[in-house]
Protein backbone atom coordinates (compact mmCIF):
# COMPACT_ATOMS: atom_id res chain seq x y z
CA UNK A 1 0.00 0.00 0.00
CA UNK A 2 2.74 2.72 -1.03
CA UNK A 3 0.06 5.38 -0.97
CA UNK A 4 0.94 9.22 -3.29
CA UNK A 5 1.42 11.74 -0.63
CA UNK A 6 -0.47 15.44 -0.76
CA UNK A 7 0.81 17.31 -3.30
CA UNK A 8 2.48 20.02 -1.83
CA UNK A 9 4.64 18.21 0.19
CA UNK A 10 8.26 17.53 -0.42
CA UNK A 11 9.84 14.46 -0.58
CA UNK A 12 13.65 14.73 -0.54
CA UNK A 13 15.49 11.83 -1.91
CA UNK A 14 18.53 10.75 -0.04
CA UNK A 15 21.10 10.61 -2.34
CA UNK A 16 19.84 14.08 -4.04
CA UNK A 17 20.20 15.81 0.06
CA UNK A 18 22.41 19.00 -0.55
CA UNK A 19 23.55 21.46 1.99
CA UNK A 20 20.42 22.88 3.40
CA UNK A 21 22.22 24.47 6.33
CA UNK A 22 24.93 26.98 7.83
CA UNK A 23 25.14 26.04 10.90
CA UNK A 24 25.49 22.89 13.66
CA UNK A 25 22.15 21.27 14.21
CA UNK A 26 20.34 19.14 16.62
CA UNK A 27 18.72 16.34 14.76
CA UNK A 28 16.37 13.18 15.36
CA UNK A 29 15.23 10.79 13.07
CA UNK A 30 12.08 8.62 13.19
CA UNK A 31 8.89 7.62 12.01
CA UNK A 32 7.03 9.70 13.84
CA UNK A 33 3.86 8.55 13.09
CA UNK A 34 0.66 10.91 15.22
CA UNK A 35 3.45 12.63 16.63
CA UNK A 36 2.24 11.58 19.87
CA UNK A 37 3.11 12.77 23.49
CA UNK A 38 6.43 10.53 23.24
CA UNK A 39 7.67 12.10 20.20
CA UNK A 40 6.55 15.31 21.61
CA UNK A 41 8.83 14.75 24.63
CA UNK A 42 11.88 14.67 22.55
CA UNK A 43 11.31 17.56 20.69
CA UNK A 44 10.83 19.66 24.01
CA UNK A 45 14.39 18.17 25.17
CA UNK A 46 15.76 18.84 21.84
CA UNK A 47 14.56 22.48 21.80
CA UNK A 48 15.77 22.87 25.64
CA UNK A 49 19.27 21.70 24.44
CA UNK A 50 19.16 23.32 21.59
CA UNK A 51 18.55 26.83 22.67
CA UNK A 52 21.97 26.49 24.84
CA UNK A 53 23.91 25.97 22.10
CA UNK A 54 22.55 27.97 19.13
CA UNK A 55 21.94 25.22 17.13
CA UNK A 56 19.57 24.33 14.75
CA UNK A 57 16.36 21.37 15.77
CA UNK A 58 15.39 19.48 12.43
CA UNK A 59 13.21 16.03 12.25
CA UNK A 60 14.16 13.42 9.87
CA UNK A 61 11.65 11.04 8.95
CA UNK A 62 10.26 8.96 6.26
CA UNK A 63 7.74 8.11 3.44
CA UNK A 64 6.14 6.02 3.14
CA UNK A 65 6.41 4.37 6.76
CA UNK A 66 9.15 1.04 6.32
CA UNK A 67 6.30 -0.31 8.15
CA UNK A 68 4.54 -0.11 5.17
CA UNK A 69 7.16 -0.36 2.58
CA UNK A 70 7.82 -3.63 3.67
CA UNK A 71 4.70 -5.11 4.87
CA UNK A 72 2.34 -3.50 2.53
CA UNK A 73 -0.76 -3.98 5.27
CA UNK A 74 -4.40 -3.93 3.27
CA UNK A 75 -5.96 -1.27 6.01
CA UNK A 76 -4.81 2.27 5.99
CA UNK A 77 -1.70 2.36 8.43
CA UNK A 78 -0.94 5.85 9.23
CA UNK A 79 -2.19 8.17 12.67
CA UNK A 80 -0.98 11.34 10.44
CA UNK A 81 -0.43 12.32 6.91
CA UNK A 82 2.64 13.55 6.13
CA UNK A 83 1.40 17.25 5.19
CA UNK A 84 -0.41 17.20 9.33
CA UNK A 85 3.26 15.46 10.73
CA UNK A 86 5.43 17.78 9.08
CA UNK A 87 2.59 20.66 10.44
CA UNK A 88 2.38 19.07 14.15
CA UNK A 89 6.67 19.02 14.64
CA UNK A 90 6.46 22.67 12.96
CA UNK A 91 3.71 23.83 15.76
CA UNK A 92 6.42 22.48 18.12
CA UNK A 93 8.93 24.51 17.42
CA UNK A 94 10.82 22.83 15.46
CA UNK A 95 13.53 24.81 12.66
CA UNK A 96 12.96 22.35 9.64
CA UNK A 97 11.35 18.75 8.58
CA UNK A 98 12.82 16.80 5.94
CA UNK A 99 10.82 13.94 4.75
CA UNK A 100 12.71 11.11 2.86
CA UNK A 101 11.85 8.87 0.63
CA UNK A 102 12.25 5.27 1.71
CA UNK A 103 12.79 3.35 -1.16
CA UNK A 104 14.80 -0.03 -1.70
CA UNK A 105 17.89 2.11 -1.84
CA UNK A 106 17.15 3.97 1.14
CA UNK A 107 16.71 1.20 2.89
CA UNK A 108 20.07 -0.64 1.58
CA UNK A 109 22.02 2.75 2.98
CA UNK A 110 25.02 1.57 5.83
CA UNK A 111 25.16 3.33 9.15
CA UNK A 112 28.24 4.84 8.38
CA UNK A 113 27.12 6.26 4.92
CA UNK A 114 23.57 7.64 6.25
CA UNK A 115 25.53 9.73 9.69
CA UNK A 116 28.31 10.95 7.07
CA UNK A 117 25.84 12.55 4.82
CA UNK A 118 24.12 14.42 8.14
CA UNK A 119 27.36 15.85 8.80
CA UNK A 120 28.32 16.92 5.58
CA UNK A 121 24.81 18.57 4.92
CA UNK A 122 23.31 19.55 7.53
CA UNK A 123 26.07 20.09 10.03
CA UNK A 124 25.18 17.60 12.66
CA UNK A 125 26.46 18.18 15.88
CA UNK A 126 23.65 16.36 18.25
CA UNK A 127 21.79 13.47 17.21
CA UNK A 128 18.99 12.52 19.55
CA UNK A 129 17.22 9.29 19.93
CA UNK A 130 14.91 7.05 21.47
CA UNK A 131 16.77 3.59 23.52
CA UNK A 132 15.55 1.43 21.12
CA UNK A 133 16.58 3.55 18.20
CA UNK A 134 18.97 1.98 15.13
CA UNK A 135 19.11 2.60 11.79
CA UNK A 136 20.62 1.38 8.44
CA UNK A 137 20.26 -2.32 6.90
CA UNK A 138 19.65 -4.76 8.86
CA UNK A 139 18.94 -2.33 12.23
CA UNK A 140 23.42 -2.33 12.21
CA UNK A 141 23.16 1.20 13.20
CA UNK A 142 23.01 0.57 16.88
CA UNK A 143 23.34 3.22 19.82
CA UNK A 144 26.67 1.56 20.50
CA UNK A 145 27.54 1.90 16.87
CA UNK A 146 26.58 5.38 16.74
CA UNK A 147 28.39 6.80 19.31
CA UNK A 148 31.59 5.44 17.92
CA UNK A 149 30.61 7.27 14.71
CA UNK A 150 29.85 10.13 16.51
CA UNK A 151 33.81 9.65 18.16
CA UNK A 152 35.30 9.08 14.35
CA UNK A 153 33.00 12.18 12.75
CA UNK A 154 32.30 14.61 15.52
CA UNK A 155 28.96 14.23 16.80
CA UNK A 156 27.31 13.75 19.98
CA UNK A 157 24.57 10.67 20.57
CA UNK A 158 22.16 11.35 22.99
CA UNK A 159 19.67 9.06 24.03
CA UNK A 160 16.18 9.86 25.61
CA UNK A 161 14.24 7.02 27.65
CA UNK A 162 10.92 6.37 26.73
CA UNK A 163 7.39 8.14 28.45
CA UNK A 164 4.86 6.11 30.23
CA UNK A 165 1.05 7.04 30.49
CA UNK A 166 0.72 5.41 33.89
CA UNK A 167 1.95 1.58 33.43
CA UNK A 168 1.40 2.09 29.70
CA UNK A 169 4.40 2.71 27.31
CA UNK A 170 3.65 5.89 24.78
CA UNK A 171 3.36 4.37 20.95
CA UNK A 172 2.47 4.63 17.71
CA UNK A 173 1.63 0.91 17.55
CA UNK A 174 -0.30 1.37 20.78
CA UNK A 175 -2.74 4.12 19.57
CA UNK A 176 -3.48 1.89 16.60
CA UNK A 177 -4.66 -0.96 18.55
CA UNK A 178 -6.70 1.62 20.60
CA UNK A 179 -8.41 3.02 17.32
CA UNK A 180 -9.06 -0.60 16.11
CA UNK A 181 -11.21 -1.06 19.25
CA UNK A 182 -12.93 2.14 19.27
CA UNK A 183 -11.27 3.77 22.13
CA UNK A 184 -10.41 7.22 20.89
CA UNK A 185 -10.50 8.64 24.62
CA UNK A 186 -7.60 6.34 25.37
CA UNK A 187 -5.89 7.31 22.20
CA UNK A 188 -6.28 10.70 22.77
CA UNK A 189 -4.59 10.29 26.30
CA UNK A 190 -1.61 9.08 24.54
CA UNK A 191 -1.56 11.51 21.85
CA UNK A 192 -2.11 14.55 24.21
CA UNK A 193 -5.14 15.96 21.96
CA UNK A 194 -8.00 14.01 19.97
CA UNK A 195 -7.63 12.02 16.97
CA UNK A 196 -8.28 13.50 14.12
CA UNK A 197 -9.42 13.01 10.54
CA UNK A 198 -9.40 15.99 7.99
CA UNK A 199 -11.40 16.42 4.26
CA UNK A 200 -13.46 17.99 1.84
CA UNK A 201 -16.88 17.91 2.42
CA UNK A 202 -17.80 15.72 -0.70
CA UNK A 203 -20.95 14.91 -2.12
CA UNK A 204 -22.77 11.88 -0.88
CA UNK A 205 -25.83 9.75 -1.85
CA UNK A 206 -27.48 12.95 -0.05
CA UNK A 207 -29.73 10.38 1.50
CA UNK A 208 -29.44 12.55 4.94
CA UNK A 209 -30.13 15.64 3.96
CA UNK A 210 -33.68 14.16 1.82
CA UNK A 211 -34.57 12.77 5.38
CA UNK A 212 -34.06 15.65 7.22
CA UNK A 213 -30.33 14.84 8.59
CA UNK A 214 -28.07 16.38 6.53
CA UNK A 215 -24.34 15.03 7.14
CA UNK A 216 -21.23 16.08 5.75
CA UNK A 217 -19.42 13.63 3.96
CA UNK A 218 -15.54 13.78 4.41
CA UNK A 219 -13.21 12.92 1.75
CA UNK A 220 -10.14 12.12 3.97
CA UNK A 221 -6.74 11.08 2.80
CA UNK A 222 -6.96 7.19 1.81
CA UNK A 223 -3.65 6.18 3.85
CA UNK A 224 -5.24 7.66 6.97
CA UNK A 225 -6.33 5.21 9.74
CA UNK A 226 -9.89 5.43 11.15
CA UNK A 227 -11.34 4.22 14.36
CA UNK A 228 -13.33 1.10 14.64
CA UNK A 229 -16.86 1.48 12.79
CA UNK A 230 -19.14 3.10 15.10
CA UNK A 231 -20.46 6.36 15.74
CA UNK A 232 -18.88 8.55 17.72
CA UNK A 233 -19.20 11.98 20.08
CA UNK A 234 -16.69 14.56 17.52
CA UNK A 235 -15.77 18.30 17.48
CA UNK A 236 -16.05 20.07 13.96
CA UNK A 237 -13.27 22.31 13.03
CA UNK A 238 -15.11 24.63 10.77
CA UNK A 239 -13.28 27.69 9.32
CA UNK A 240 -11.75 28.50 12.59
CA UNK A 241 -14.95 27.70 14.51
CA UNK A 242 -15.13 24.41 16.48
CA UNK A 243 -18.88 22.82 16.67
CA UNK A 244 -20.37 19.86 18.16
CA UNK A 245 -21.50 16.82 16.50
CA UNK A 246 -21.64 12.99 15.76
CA UNK A 247 -20.23 11.05 13.27
CA UNK A 248 -20.52 7.94 11.99
CA UNK A 249 -17.52 5.56 10.75
CA UNK A 250 -19.36 2.73 8.61
CA UNK A 251 -20.78 1.26 5.62
CA UNK A 252 -24.37 2.94 6.64
CA UNK A 253 -26.04 -0.54 6.34
CA UNK A 254 -29.83 0.82 6.69
CA UNK A 255 -29.80 2.12 3.15
CA UNK A 256 -26.90 -0.08 0.94
CA UNK A 257 -24.43 -2.63 1.01
CA UNK A 258 -21.46 -0.43 0.73
CA UNK A 259 -17.73 -2.19 0.55
CA UNK A 260 -16.12 1.00 1.32
CA UNK A 261 -16.01 2.89 4.84
CA UNK A 262 -17.35 6.32 4.83
CA UNK A 263 -16.93 9.36 7.48
CA UNK A 264 -20.09 10.99 7.70
CA UNK A 265 -20.39 13.63 10.21
CA UNK A 266 -23.57 15.10 11.29
CA UNK A 267 -23.18 18.96 13.23
CA UNK A 268 -25.45 19.73 15.77
CA UNK A 269 -27.88 22.95 15.58
CA UNK A 270 -25.91 23.75 12.10
CA UNK A 271 -27.70 24.15 8.80
CA UNK A 272 -25.24 25.88 6.48
CA UNK A 273 -24.05 24.49 3.06
CA UNK A 274 -20.31 23.69 3.14
CA UNK A 275 -19.72 21.68 0.44
CA UNK A 276 -16.25 21.95 -0.70
CA UNK A 277 -14.73 23.40 2.64
CA UNK A 278 -12.14 21.31 4.05
CA UNK A 279 -13.05 20.04 7.71
CA UNK A 280 -11.47 18.35 10.85
CA UNK A 281 -13.01 15.95 13.11
CA UNK A 282 -11.60 15.54 16.42
CA UNK A 283 -13.05 12.29 17.92
CA UNK A 284 -13.84 12.40 21.62
CA UNK A 285 -15.59 9.07 22.72
CA UNK A 286 -17.33 6.09 20.73
CA UNK A 287 -21.33 6.27 21.32
CA UNK A 288 -22.19 3.16 19.55
CA UNK A 289 -21.79 0.37 17.18
CA UNK A 290 -22.73 1.14 13.57
CA UNK A 291 -25.90 -1.01 13.07
CA UNK A 292 -28.89 -1.88 10.57
CA UNK A 293 -31.97 -0.27 11.09
CA UNK A 294 -35.22 -1.17 9.98
CA UNK A 295 -36.18 1.54 8.29
CA UNK A 296 -36.05 5.60 8.63
CA UNK A 297 -38.22 6.05 11.58
CA UNK A 298 -36.15 4.01 13.47
CA UNK A 299 -32.94 5.29 12.27
CA UNK A 300 -33.88 8.83 13.33
CA UNK A 301 -35.04 7.88 16.77
CA UNK A 302 -31.73 6.23 17.39
CA UNK A 303 -30.09 9.53 16.11
CA UNK A 304 -32.01 11.41 18.76
CA UNK A 305 -30.70 9.52 21.33
CA UNK A 306 -27.07 9.61 19.96
CA UNK A 307 -27.56 13.53 19.72
CA UNK A 308 -28.66 13.56 23.63
CA UNK A 309 -25.51 11.19 24.45
CA UNK A 310 -23.08 13.58 21.97
CA UNK A 311 -24.06 16.77 24.56
CA UNK A 312 -24.06 14.61 27.32
CA UNK A 313 -20.38 13.52 26.89
CA UNK A 314 -19.59 17.40 25.71
CA UNK A 315 -20.38 18.61 29.17
CA UNK A 316 -18.44 16.33 30.67
CA UNK A 317 -14.88 16.78 28.59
Amino acid sequence: MHLIPEPDLNIVEFSALKPLVDADTCITIGNFDGVHRGHQAVIEHMLEMARTQSQAVIVLTFYPNPSVFFNQPVQPFYLSSPREKENQLLTLGVDRVITFRFDREFAELTPEVFMLKLKETLGLRVLVVGQDFALGKGRQGTIPYLNQLGDQYGFEVRVIPHLDYGEQEISSSRIRNYLDAGAVDEARKLLGRPYRVTGEVAHGSDRGKKIGLPTANVAHWPGKKLPAVGVYATLVNLEGEVYQGITNVGYRPTFEEQTRVDVEAYILDFSQDIYGHSISLDFIQKIRDEKKFSGVDALLAQIARDKAQAKRIFQND
